[in-house]
C-alpha cells in the first residue's frame, strides 16, 4: 500500500519535496522500507495514539450502581464447587429448593443415584419444590425400592394408600 502511494507521488511530477511532511520522496521511501522491515521483526508495536484513562463521573456512578446491584443479587452457585449433595438435601428439607438444586437432583436421578431418586419421590409426594404428583412419587419410590433402598418399600405403600381410586387406576401396569 505504501509503495503504491509512493509510486503515485513519484509519477505525478517527480516532486522532490513532500509538502505535507517536509520530507523528500527518497526519505519517505526509506522510511516505508524500514517500517516494512521492522514489521517482520518481533518488535513491540507502540500504539499510534495513547490516551490516559480518566475516571469520569458517569463511570463512577456506574461502578457504584454495579457494586450495589452485586451486593443485592445472589450469585448463581456452581454445582461442583459450592453445592455439595448435603447442602442440596438440607435446602430441600427446609423447603428452600432453588432451580439449581432441582436441576442437580434431576441430573443425579438420571444417572441412577438411588438417594436422588428417593429424594425426588419425596419431593413429588409432599409437593416440596414441585407440584404434588402422587403417581410420579409412586413410580420414583418403586424405582428406588428396586435399587435397594430399604425405606422406599414402606413409602411405596404409603403413597399408594394416599392416592384416590382414579389416581391408582392411572398408574402404569408393570
Amino acid at each position: 500500500m505504501y509503495r503504491v502511494a509512493l509510486g503515485l507521488l513519484v509519477s505525478f511530477g517527480f516532486v522532490s519535496q513532500s509538502f505535507a511532511f517536509g520530507l523528500t520522496v527518497d526519505q519517505m521511501y526509506r522510511n516505508v522500507i524500514s517500517s516494512e522491515q521492522a514489521v517482520g521483526q518481533d518488535q513491540p508495536e507502540e500504539p499510534l495514539l495513547a490516551f490516559k484513562k480518566i475516571d469520569s463521573k458517569p463511570e463512577t456512578i456506574w461502578r457504584e450502581k454495579k457494586a450495589a446491584f452485586e451486593k443485592k443479587s445472589q450469585k448463581a452457585r456452581s454445582f461442583k464447587g459450592e453445592n455439595s449433595w448435603g447442602d442440596i438435601v438440607g435446602s430441600v428439607k427446609k423447603g428452600n429448593v432453588s432451580p439449581f438444586d432441582l436441576a442437580e437432583i434431576h441430573r443425579q436421578a438420571e444417572h441412577e443415584n438411588a438417594e436422588a431418586i428417593e429424594l425426588l419421590a419425596w419431593m413429588y409426594a409432599t409437593g416440596t419444590g414441585l407440584h404434588q404428583n402422587l403417581q410420579k412419587s409412586y413410580t420414583y419410590y418403586l424405582q428406588a425400592a428396586h435399587m435397594g433402598v430399604s425405606s422406599a418399600y414402606d413409602n411405596v405403600r404409603a403413597v399408594y394408600r394416599a392416592m384416590t381410586p382414579e389416581q391408582r387406576a392411572s398408574l402404569p401396569s408393570f
